[in-house]
C-alpha cells in the first residue's frame, strides 16, 4: 500500500522500443531517497509512437499532467468505496493506493492507453445508431458499451471533443469478418483506443447478453 500526496509525483518513463520509433511505457513511482530502495515501476502493454527520431532512442520521463490524474481517480473511485479514498492535498490529505491490486494496474494502464495510445477509426465497425437505443448522457471515465458488427463491446471514454469520442477498450473485437474493416487492422485488443461518435455510445449494461431484439419496438 502506497499513500501518495503532493511530494510523491507518478512518472511515465518512455523506453525505446522498436526502431519504427515506438517506445514502452511504464509507471514510476519515485521512492523516498532515505528509504534505500528502487523506485516502484510498473510496466505497461501500451505502446507510444515518439515524435522525433530523438525521443525514439532516448530514454525520456514526464511527470503525469491533469489529465492523466484526473482520469484516474474518476476511475479508482469507480473501483473502490468511496470511504477508502480521500482528496489529494493542497490540504494535505493523501489517497491510499494499493498498486499490487490488479484494479488499480488494470486502471493504468487505460491511463497510459490514453495519454501515448494512437486511435483506430471505426469505419466499417460499428452498427448505425438506432432509435431504440437510447441516448447515454456520459463524460470523462464513464463506462459505454458501442454496438460493433460483432456485438455490444465495452469501453472507457477518455476524451471528448464536439461530436468525437475516444475510447479505451476494455474488450477484444475480432475484425477478421468485417470487410470494411479488414484491410486496417485484424483485431482490436483491450486498452486499444477507438475513434467514434457521440451518437454511437451506449451505457455500459448492453452487452452480448441484454441485446435488445431486431424487432422489439419501444412504447
Amino acid at each position: 500500500m502506497i499513500e501518495l500526496n503532493a511530494d510523491i509525483p507518478f512518472l511515465w518513463r518512455l523506453s525505446p522500443e522498436s526502431s519504427e520509433g515506438y517506445c514502452s511505457v511504464s509507471l514510476v513511482v519515485p521512492r523516498p531517497p532515505e528509504n534505500e530502495v528502487p523506485d516502484l515501476t510498473i510496466e505497461t502493454t501500451i505502446l507510444s509512437l515518439a515524435s522525433d527520431s530523438l525521443r525514439s532512442e532516448q530514454e525520456e520521463t514526464l511527470e503525469w499532467n491533469e489529465e492523466d490524474i484526473s482520469l484516474f481517480l474518476r476511475l479508482l473511485s469507480q473501483k473502490k468505496p468511496k470511504a477508502e479514498l480521500e482528496s489529494v492535498p493542497p490540504e494535505g490529505r493523501t489517497l491510499r493506493v494499493d498498486l499490487s491490486d490488479p484494479d488499480v494496474i488494470e486502471i493504468i494502464h487505460i491511463v497510459a492507453a490514453a495519454g501515448f495510445g494512437v486511435a483506430f477509426t471505426s469505419t466499417g465497425l460499428l452498427r448505425s445508431p438506432s432509435a431504440l437505443l437510447p441516448a447515454y448522457r456520459f463524460d470523462i471515465g464513464s463506462k459505454a458499451s458501442l454496438n460493433t458488427i460483432v456485438g455490444f463491446k465495452q469501453a472507457i471514454v477518455v476524451d471528448v471533443d464536439d461530436d468525437d469520442v475516444v475510447c479505451v477498450l476494455t474488450e477484444e473485437i475480432d475484425v477478421q469478418a468485417i470487410d470494411s474493416a479488414a484491410d486496417e487492422y485484424d483485431k482490436l485488443l483491450p486498452n486499444d483506443l477507438l475513434l467514434v461518435q457521440r451518437a454511437d455510445i451506449l451505457h455500459a449494461d448492453y452487452s452480448e447478453s441484454r441485446e435488445i431484439p431486431s424487432a422489439a419496438v419501444l412504447h
